[in-house]
């Protein structure tokens, strides 16, 4: 398992710190955990601004529950799944209204020429993306998987077969078509 700024405890001090509402522990406790919470919420919505709205209301409620935390051993992976779950909100937020209005550019769908890993991972559906984003990049298993989506630990692995299977699926039929349009490009300048 790859560790990540998530992994790293919280000591007794500064947890104690945090439940006063401290801002300086704030703002320290932010710093050092703010790149994976963005990374985790950009890789769930795919998308720049549900990201941040994400990671600032993941924090917001972070601080404001942070007296509930016994154990700051445990900071890294409680933040994540406070990240994971508004990162989910966000999305169904944007959703209701992409319904009603036209999206925002900074969240439109990659141009699907330059098919890619990262532009494959933004046209999955959200359970998709996150389960597996959380099990392949975050390294958590399907039990904390399942938890956090309120699923069972079948439906994870379900899901991350059929995912990665889609994933692959597509990346091969992008090699593909890129492979036959140099062939033929390559015919084409032999006449």
């Amino acid at each position: 398992m790859r560790k990540n700024a998530f992994d790293q405890p919280l000591d007794a001090l500064c947890l104690k710190r945090l439940a006063k509402q401290c801002r300086r522990t704030q703002e320290q406790v932010y710093r050092r955990f703010v790149d994976a919470a963005w990374t985790l919420a950009l890789r769930l919505t795919g998308c720049e601004a549900a990201a941040w709205d994400a990671v600032h209301d993941g924090f917001v409620r972070a601080f404001r529950q942070a007296g509930q935390l016994r154990d700051g051993s445990a900071f890294g992976f409680w933040l994540r799944r406070i990240i994971v779950n508004q990162a989910m909100d966000v999305h169904r937020m944007r959703g209701r209204e992409s319904a009603e209005a036209p999206p925002e550019s900074s969240c439109s769908a990659p141009d699907p020429a330059w098919l890619d890993l990262e532009s494959e991972l933004a046209r999955l559906d959200p359970a998709d993306r996150m389960v597996l984003w959380l099990h392949d990049a975050e390294g958590m298993t399907h039990e904390e998987i399942a938890s956090l989506a309120g699923m069972t630990v079948s439906w994870s692995k379900t899901r991350l077969s059929r995912t990665r299977a889609r994933v692959r699926d597509a990346l091969n039929r992008e090699i593909l078509d890129k492979e036959t349009t140099l062939e033929l490009r390559t015919v084409g300048n032999e006449t």
